[in-house]
């Protein structure tokens, strides 16, 4: 195994874990982080959760010691692309819903977004969302 391939691990400090974090059982075993090769859910392209990252994650960001990565490092800027891109679409509708109600480009771009979404995660789809985007852009289909 070369100098690259090695896994590798630092040390963890449970105390700067969130506070929900801290009542688990981890709080009392872990003792470093090593770094966690899987494969990316999308892409199926293998990567890693390094242990600099898992201390980053935990212990700066206070994520949930539970939480694990999904994602490769593409697919997750993809993902938060299109969930600016999803925001924007719900800050206009919000704002202009009734001029928007006919434009069938906008509702078709949206529809779109909610659905490639579904393709980075495999939770939480906005089914509503898109039934009602579905419904509109039904009404204006040839």
């Amino acid at each position: 195994m070369g100098q690259q391939d090695k896994l590798h691990s630092v040390p963890a400090d449970p105390t700067k874990w969130s506070e929900k974090s801290q009542q688990t059982v981890g709080f009392h075993c872990i003792k470093e982080y090593r770094d966690i090769t899987y494969d990316c859910w999308r892409c199926k392209k293998s990567a890693v959760f390094s242990a600099a990252d898992q201390r980053y994650t935990y212990e700066v960001k206070k994520a949930p010691i539970d939480q694990r990565r999904i994602l490769c490092t593409e697919c997750w800027r993809e993902l938060l692309e299109i969930d600016r891109e999803i925001k924007l679409c719900e800050q206009q509708w919000a704002n202009s819903n009734k001029s928007l109600l006919s434009n069938a480009d906008f509702l078709t771009r949206w529809l779109n977004l909610l659905t490639s979404h579904e393709m980075y995660v495999p939770y939480h789809p906005n089914t509503a969302a898109k039934n009602m985007l579905r419904k509109l852009l039904g009404q204006y289909d040839p």
